[in-house]
């Protein structure tokens, strides 16, 4: 994309964009930090041209109103507090999933499968261990989502699960990406975002784990190209194949096309996603 972000910003507001009436305010500025790191845009030109370029694409692909429905939150009512993993349960969350990203969860069927009885030879990539946490086919005529058991009892890590093979569904099953150039598992996570479920995918990305030094945050590894995967060398895992943050810099745009300047659920996201957003915001903010 040629356009700057700002002229991508008043494109999408269909006037000249105004200072927000509140700031958003980092949330730790470093006394060595320079205001142009502070104020910039929080991904490589690179990243923010395709951010920018796929999220453009959604809003003409799925219209300008679906990005308007509600974000889902952990207080969205998608699963109980007493959340067990039931196969009732998750297929309930399923059913909250697919309404929330446009799906008809009576086109969806729910299959499982426990990633501990998996030969340890198909774990293995590249001198790593990979074992898959979600998986999407077509068949009969309907959506296959497969879950792993293992997952079920995590419930926001298994409803970032459920919402990146639903946008599989929306991508996929309904023919909207065939002769396109593009990484279609990165857009993937992007329309989980655009379509409401950002939250998820976001926090998803990288978990914390105990360390013997305390609590810190691990990146690892990658996703295979079929399906969301996780390493099976715990206590961490990754999930996502966008970073923290492109999907940070993914949610200030989705923000901006929703006119929200300071998101209160931001507080919830995890540190990484949560700077990006509101560098993010800043950023898009500017004249």
């Amino acid at each position: 994309m040629s356009r700057t972000p700002s002229r991508w910003a008043r494109i999408w507001r269909g006037r000249r964009r105004r200072t927000p009436d509140r700031a958003v305010v980092p949330p730790s500025v470093k006394p060595w930090a320079r205001s142009d790191e502070l104020d910039g845009c929080p991904v490589p030109p690179k990243d923010q041209e395709w951010v920018e370029r796929w999220m453009t694409w959604c809003v003409k692909e799925f219209g300008p109103e679906a990005v308007k429905r509600g974000t889902a939150l952990p207080s969205s009512g998608l699963f109980p507090a007493d959340f067990a993993g039931t196969p009732v349960q998750v297929e309930e969350l399923v059913g909250r999933v697919c309404i929330v990203m446009g799906v008809d969860p009576g086109d969806v069927r729910v299959r499982y499968f426990d990633s501990a009885d998996e030969a340890p030879d198909a774990l293995r990539s590249g001198g790593r261990r990979h074992r898959a946490v979600g998986r999407y086919h077509k068949a009969d005529g309907h959506a296959v989502i497969e879950l792993d058991l293992r997952e079920a009892g995590q419930p926001a890590v298994l409803t970032a699960i459920i919402a990146h093979e639903l946008g599989h569904v929306r991508l996929l099953g309904e023919d909207r990406i065939q002769g396109l150039d593009v990484d279609h598992e990165r857009l993937t996570d992007l329309v989980t975002v655009f379509l409401g479920m950002g939250f998820f995918t976001a926090n998803a990305a990288y978990r914390f784990t105990k360390s013997v030094q305390g609590f810190s945050v691990l990146p690892l590894g990658d996703l295979t190209e079929r399906m969301l995967t996780g390493t099976a060398l715990d206590p961490t895992h990754h999930l996502g194949y966008l970073t923290e943050r492109q999907f940070g810099y993914a949610l200030a745009c989705y923000c901006l096309l929703r006119g929200e300047t300071d998101p209160p659920w931001s507080r919830l996201l995890e540190p990484g996603a949560r700077a990006a957003l509101r560098q993010g915001l800043r950023y898009l903010a500017r004249p």
